[in-house]
């Protein structure tokens, strides 16, 4: 039968024809994709791993359990009377199988040339058909047949081969590497991108994405054949020790003899083969057979492997065409909880390692956990890695006594952190991090003391490594800076959730950087990869971390447990062992505070973890305050915790110090004395509590005291701990006692995220209002001669009464903002509809009262509260709350306020009037309450007070055209960019207002009622903004620096470099935003711009973010240095925003979205409904998000988004819906970079021919026919840019109008400065008139982009070089001798050909296929067109087909 004709059986005895070997045979088969070796082989080595088989149909059953081995047979060559070692990797092993089976796609992979067709069968026949031929040992295997398949004779090694292994020629069958991956596409891939859409060999070869990468190994780019003394010198030169596997690892076969060997030869030859497994760095290849390791042990015994293989043989199966399953572990759900990181990332790194050693973390502790890991240990690396150190505050040494920890990190990201004691154990975390990662090739470390010793020196020398030591005050060079900034703040988001020890953050440190090495970032380094793999080339294994979050609740067993204690202890996870148990091994707290390694552990049940379960809570309680006691928590350390040089108090020899009483003083009736501590921060607060049915606002009054006058209960820093207990008094006089942390806990939770109480209006009782409402004379105003009503709330309240029966009085205009039905009718009822306050909104309020009440809460925020303390509304509030609280809290806060606010003031004697010409004002101050209740309060002036100003206000800020421009010059000359924020601004700035005001009590009560004029830029002031503008523009004169024509908020001043050449420094202002790129960057920030303005320290460094999105320094993989901007964080935030809206209504985003439109879809003739007044908002609003994107940079979404914006005034249910599926293709296409690329392009001058224009009409005797220059132009230094432009349009785009769509983009070098998508303004009547309309937009671009390069000092020397597709447009303003046929198009036609008469651009034809402005002309499809051009703009989105 055909079917049993096409598989090679795994029982057969090889004997069908009587001329096959008895040794065995090797066959190659096309149907499967993973090597298989049978018993006439010498195994080297088992992998660990195992795989579950699928046969090629599905009414054969799974095998399950095969093992994979590296293994190797013997060839010997009839013709050379040679014997070659052919060594099969990553293979199959049945032991009961007399053949090996080898597909030919391996053998190609591993660099053999195959020729499958049989000599009979070829045309004319050569030496070279139906062979596999090496081209290193010129080694050449005839094939033979056996009926139809192919096969060579082959066999197990015998025992004089094995003494002598390094006398015979090795040649590899399969790929030399780790791991073979059958499910990667990328071969799928690669192979589909030869053909184009039309089925034709591609004559386009996309160029390849620049990988920007900061170190490559060229190292063993290509594993060859070659004998084993080469492979055993070159280990001997690089490997000083490794640890081979020893014992009887092969499997026995009883049909052959020569596979059965003694130990020690086994164990030579292990040892032999497992070093030239280790000198293999290949990443792995790709194919159709996975790994799968599903509930299995790590490694099989030879018997259980034997076993196995009978059965199979029993049910008669073969293996020919072969696939296999995927591994399974954690869920990504479950990884983004324990790690803290988005479930994006979670799915990445769980796609990117592997869990070899899964073990449940929900299994009971019946036995201890096996201690196998042998698939966990790691390998040797030669890396560039940088340095640093950072450091705890001595107070918060850890629990093992670390203060500080040294920080390793590679150029791909790889974090390697060492606590250390003190910085005098540098080098010995240096010893500790070359033997658990490698020797570093480079070492990039700062001029510290420590780490530029003798000994440092000598050790780096000794394994290999060089030192570099970075020059001085050049640490921001060190990349470990950046990475030590985020480790801390990993660290302290773990320890601030889960409520941890401050002394654990060690702990915390180390299981974060296993963390930051799984995770996928992107980074243009990592290409997709985590940091692990990404340096290692190797899959990192993530069983020890994959399992249990940081300090999560766990019992562990207890090996040793005496009856009758139980073997299962309570205790908390701190995260994996290192260099204690196995590799599963975890640190554990105990109950006593000691931390030990245990293997067996689970988490809680969701029984054992139910808050209902009292005798699981008090266990954890108990723990928790025993922990508390010896090691503090989260918020203190404990109190007898001191470092130990710490300031010790001073005590005199003969007398002890006076210990404080616990408990305050009390009367004779054992009373505390003081009733209010000024210490306590619960006292005085408002808290909702529960009495009865209903919750009542009752108030805490005093610390609760017991029958001998002493406080009940002990202090702790966090309430929530805190177990003291206070008297706390209901509205209807009663007391009741309530402990401190159920008081917290109830501020806590009853509050809405910015710490206000929401509650429950249930009537309007009363109104009043005061002196400063309006009067009914006052009810008018008159506005450009017409009559209109004032519009104001001010001066009356009303009276509320919330649902738990508690009263207060609500200004008006917050009553109108939370309850306008209930105020508007509370009005009408009350005949006061009619007054000023209401008339003007009354009436409408009640005419829409159905919108009104479906739209709005019925729960009004009381913003006189916030965390349960009354905010104040007035200075006079702020002294009453501060007396009633019995302290000083928010007066300290105005305090500190007028200290900062008071250079603004000059404050004249009593009875002084302001000089003439100055006109009163006001200001206000504006009170808060932040997260840890400290108070916060600032001083505003009523800006909208005061009349408009009769002169501008503009306060101008730098374009991002030039920001762009900035940092392509800064990499294009390799010069330094640093960033600073100035603080408080506009305070720094004088005032061109004259105002006065008169001093309240804010200001101190020797100066209420004198007069003070506004000396400075105080904030809400209308002309604050431009003052500090203007104020910063004289600073920057003064520097030397000249504000650029083009752009004001562009600065320049010339300097020489440090080897005496020219250049221009720049400082770019975006309010208090400065960006300056110069050699001397840091000191033109500090000691010039921040002698005269204060900056914030912290923002001083390289940018880091700008109006949403992120900037970064990136390197090329031409080694050129450029900056990089990507709009990530921001899209995926709106994105977000988006889901919780449809959320709302029952809906999510689309499933799949290609590209930001729906294919074929035309916005200009959606019929559909219109949307209702909230959706058209929510539309428009949805639009303005889009725009800020493509602000920001999406350039691959502009000319969607354009055609969207084109129906904010009318839209309707179907542009909303295409809305969507734009955010569906953000969410799947948010990581998005433009990289300004300075790389110069070569362009081909024979597409750019210089014409004669000296006989056209452009030419005149007296005047020289070139480019005008500014005259005011400031000298040109260094070189220039190249211009290249793309520009495209697509004629009566608009189905509804017929107006055409242009758009161009702009490159300076490689670096994508501008692009433009827009409609035409009129309807042109042919595609020529279109496109020289779009030819037009883009020159006129170009003439301004000239203008700015050369008003910011940069040469501008050669014309810019325009690319487009329409040959008749092209030939009009290339050819002096045209003439213009189309008179409509006659202000185009002049522009551009004067300008290609003055030399200033030049024109030429490209394919349309090529040109990437047709990116912003029309929506492209999905395909390989849209990627190349996106690809061309932006980096990352198409990353995964590279």
């Amino acid at each position: 039968m055909i079917g049993n004709a096409l598989v090679s059986s795994l029982g057969g005895n090889g004997e069908e024809d009587g001329r096959m070997p008895m040794n065995g045979t090797t066959e190659l088969d096309s149907h499967a994709n993973m090597a298989v070796v049978g018993c006439n082989v010498t195994v080297i080595q088992p992998s660990g791993k195992f795989a579950e088989v699928h046969a090629f149909t599905d009414d054969v059953p799974t095998l399950k359990q095969i093992p994979i081995v590296d293994a190797i047979v013997a060839y010997d060559c009839k013709y050379s009377m040679k014997t070659y070692f052919l060594v099969i990797r990553n293979a199959l092993h049945v032991p009961s199988m007399q053949h090996n089976l080898l597909p030919p796609f391996l053998l190609r992979e591993s660099g053999l040339i195959v020729d499958e067709c049989p000599k009979r069968q070829s045309d004319t026949p050569t030496i070279e058909a139906h062979s596999i031929y090496d081209e290193t040992t010129k080694l050449r295997i005839h094939l033979q047949l056996r009926s139809t398949f192919s096969y060579f004779p082959s066999r197990a090694l015998v025992l004089r081969e094995v003494d002598e292994c390094e006398a015979y020629d090795a040649v590899f069958l399969t790929p030399d590497c780790d791991e073979w991956n059958p499910n990667d596409t990328r071969f799928a891939e690669e192979e589909e991108a030869y053909v184009n859409a039309d089925g034709l060999l591609r004559d386009y070869i996309p160029r390849p994405q620049r990988q920007i990468i900061e170190d490559v190994d060229i190292d063993a780019v290509e594993v060859k054949a070659s004998p084993w003394s080469v492979y055993e010198d070159h280990v001997d030169a690089v490997i000083s020790s490794i640890e081979g596997e020893r014992g009887d690892i092969y499997p026995s076969c009883e049909t052959n003899e020569a596979a059965a060997f003694s130990d020690d030869h086994l164990g030579r030859l292990s040892e032999d083969m497992m070093i030239a497994g280790h000198i293999s760095k290949l990443a792995a290849s790709a194919g159709s057979v996975s790994i799968n390791d599903d509930e299995c042990e790590l490694f099989f015994s030879k018997e259980e492997s034997q076993r196995l293989a009978e059965s199979i043989i029993a049910g008669g199966l073969a293996i020919s065409g072969v696939s296999a399953g995927d591994t399974r572990g954690v869920s990504a759900e479950h990884l983004s909880k324990i790690w803290k990181i988005p479930p994006d990332e979670a799915e990445k790194a769980l796609n990117m390692t592997t869990q070899f050693n899964k073990q449940d973390p929900d299994t009971p502790l019946t036995r201890n956990f096996g201690t196998n890991d042998r698939s966990q240990r790691r390998h040797r690396i030669n890396s560039t890695f940088f340095t640093d150190t950072f450091f705890a505050t001595k107070k918060a040494k850890s629990s093992r006594g670390n203060t500080a920890c040294q920080l390793y990190v590679s150029d791909k990201g790889y974090i390697a952190i060492y606590p250390m004691k003190s910085e005098r154990n540098y080098l010995d975390t240096l010893k500790l991090f070359s033997k658990d990662v490698g020797a570093p090739k480079v070492l990039v470390a700062d001029p510290a003391r420590t780490q530029k010793k003798r000994e440092v020196k000598d050790y780096c020398m000794k394994i290999g490594t060089t030192l570099r030591i970075l020059e001085e005050a050049t640490q921001w060079a060190n990349r470990a800076e950046l990475y030590i900034g985020f480790t801390k703040e990993g660290i302290r988001a773990d320890i601030r959730d889960a409520h941890a020890p401050l002394v654990f953050w060690d702990y915390a440190a180390e299981r974060r950087a296993m963390i930051a090495n799984a995770v996928p970032k992107a980074l243009f380094q990592l290409q997709g990869m985590n940091p692990h793999t990404a340096t290692f080339g190797t899959e990192m294994d993530i069983s020890n971390i994959a399992a249990f979050g940081f300090y999560e609740w766990v019992y562990h067993r207890q090996g040793s447990a005496p009856f009758p204690y139980n073997s299962q202890e309570l205790g908390r996870v701190l995260g994996p062992c290192k260099n204690e148990g196995n590799m599963m091994c975890q640190w554990v707290l105990k109950a006593n505070g000691q931390v030990v390694p245990r293997r067996s552990l689970r988490r809680l049940t969701p029984g054992e973890a139910s808050s209902t379960n009292e005798t699981e809570a008090w266990k954890r309680s108990v723990f928790d305050a025993c922990i508390s006691r010896i090691w503090g928590d989260s918020f203190t350390l404990p109190p007898h915790y001191q470092a130990d040089d710490e300031y010790q108090p001073y005590e005199d020899d003969d007398q002890s110090p006076t210990v404080t009483p616990e408990a305050e003083a009390v009367d004779a009736n054992g009373k505390p004395i003081m009733q209010q501590p000024i210490t306590d921060v619960l006292i005085n607060a408002e808290v909702l509590l529960d009495q009865g049915e209903s919750e009542q606002l009752a108030k805490v009054m005093r610390r609760s005291v017991d029958d001998n006058g002493q406080l009940v209960g002990q202090y702790d820093d966090n309430p929530l701990l805190s177990t003291q207990i206070y008297d706390v008094e209901f509205p209807d006089g009663s007391v009741k006692e309530y402990s401190a942390n159920i008081i917290a806990e109830n501020i806590l939770s009853k509050v809405d995220p910015n710490g206000y109480y929401s509650q429950e209006l249930k009537e309007i009782v009363d109104h009043r209002r005061d002196g400063d409402a309006l009067r009914r004379d006052e009810m008018y105003m008159k506005s450009k001669g017409q009559k209109k009503l004032r519009k104001s709330t001010r001066g009356w309240k009303m009276l509320v009464k919330w649902a738990n029966g508690t009263t207060q009085w609500i200004p008006l205009k917050e009553m109108k903002q939370s309850n306008p039905v209930e105020t508007a009718e509370y009005a009408v009822a009350r005949g006061i509809s009619d007054e000023p306050a209401f008339i003007w909104w009354v009436g409408y309020t009640l005419r829409k009262r159905d919108v009104i009440i479906s739209g709005v809460n019925s729960r009004v925020r009381k913003a006189t509260h916030k965390f349960g303390f009354e905010i104040p509304q007035s200075f006079a509030d702020c002294i009453r709350i501060d007396k009633e609280n019995g302290n000083t809290l928010w007066q300290d806060s105005v305090k500190k306020e007028m200290e900062n606010a008071g250079v603004a003031f000059d404050i004249l004697e009593h009875g002084q009037d302001a000089p003439s010409g100055y006109t009163m004002s006001s200001v206000h101050m504006i009170w808060d309450l932040k997260m840890d209740l400290t108070r916060k309060s600032r001083l505003v002036k009523d800006g909208h007070k005061t009349p408009d100003l009769d002169r501008s206000t503009y306060a101008g800020v730098v374009s991002k055209e030039s920001i762009r421009i900035a940092l392509t010059y800064a990499a294009l000359y390799d010069l330094p960019v640093m960033a600073a924020d100035i603080r408080n601004a506009y305070l720094q700035a004088p005032t061109s207002e004259k105002h006065y005001i008169v001093c309240g009590p804010e200001f101190g009560l020797e100066h209420v009622g004198k007069k003070a004029i506004i000396t400075r830029a105080l904030y809400g002031g209308k002309a604050a903004g431009s003052d500090y503008w203007h104020h910063l523009r004289s600073a920057m004169h003064s520097f030397g620096f000249e504000s650029s024509r083009a752009d004001p908020d562009v600065w320049s001043r010339k300097s020489s470099r440090k080897d005496g050449s020219l250049y221009y420094e720049y400082v770019l202002l975006y309010t208090d935003d400065c960006l300056c790129i110069s050699e001397n960057a840091e000191a033109v920030l500090r000691d010039e711009i921040g002698k005269y303005f204060t900056l914030k320290e912290e923002s001083i460094g390289e940018p880091s973010q700008y109006l949403g999105g992120k900037i970064r320094k990136v390197q090329l993989a031409n080694g050129t240095w450029a900056w990089a901007f990507g709009s990530s964080q921001y899209v995926q935030a709106s994105v977000t925003n988006v889901e919780k809206e449809l959320a709302k209504k029952g809906l999510k985003l689309p499933a799949r979205a290609a590209t930001p439109l729906s294919s074929g879809y035309r916005p200009e003739v959606d019929v559909t409904p219109e949307l209702n007044s909230y959706d058209a908002s929510l539309y428009q609003s949805y639009i303005g998000m889009l725009r800020w994107m493509v602000e920001l940079g999406r350039i691959d979404m502009a000319v969607e988004v354009s055609m969207m914006s084109s129906h904010l005034a009318l839209p309707r249910e179907g542009h909303l819906s295409e809305v969507y599926h734009i955010f569906a293709y953000l969410k799947k296409h948010h990581n998005a970079e433009m990289v300004f690329d300075p790389t110069e392009v070569e362009i081909d001058m024979n597409d750019f021919p210089k014409q004669d224009w000296t006989y056209s009409t452009y030419h005149h005797e007296l005047e020289e026919l070139k480019e005008e220059l500014p005259p005011n132009m400031p000298l040109p230094l260094g070189r220039g840019f190249q211009i290249r432009v793309y520009v495209d349009s697509d004629h009566a785009a608009d189905q509804l109008t017929r107006r055409s769509r242009s758009g161009f983009v702009v490159f300076l070098n490689n670096s994508p400065i501008h692009i433009h998508t827009s409609k035409t303004t009129s309807v042109e009547t042919s595609t020529f008139g279109s496109e020289f309309v779009a030819m037009k937009k883009a020159c006129e671009y170009v003439r301004g982009l000239r203008y700015k390069l050369r008003m910011m000092g940069i040469p501008v020397e050669e014309p810019a070089y325009i690319y487009g597709d329409n040959q008749s447009v092209l030939a009009n303003t290339t050819m002096p001798a045209s003439t213009l046929k189309k008179k409509s198009n006659a202000i185009c036609y002049h522009f551009v050909r004067e300008g290609t008469a003055k030399d200033e651009w030049r024109t030429a034809y490209i394919r349309t296929d090529l040109n990437v402005s047709d990116l912003l002309t029309k929506p492209l499809p999905s395909g390989e067109k849209r990627e190349r051009f996106v690809s061309m703009l932006l980096h990352h989105l198409y990353s995964h087909r590279s």
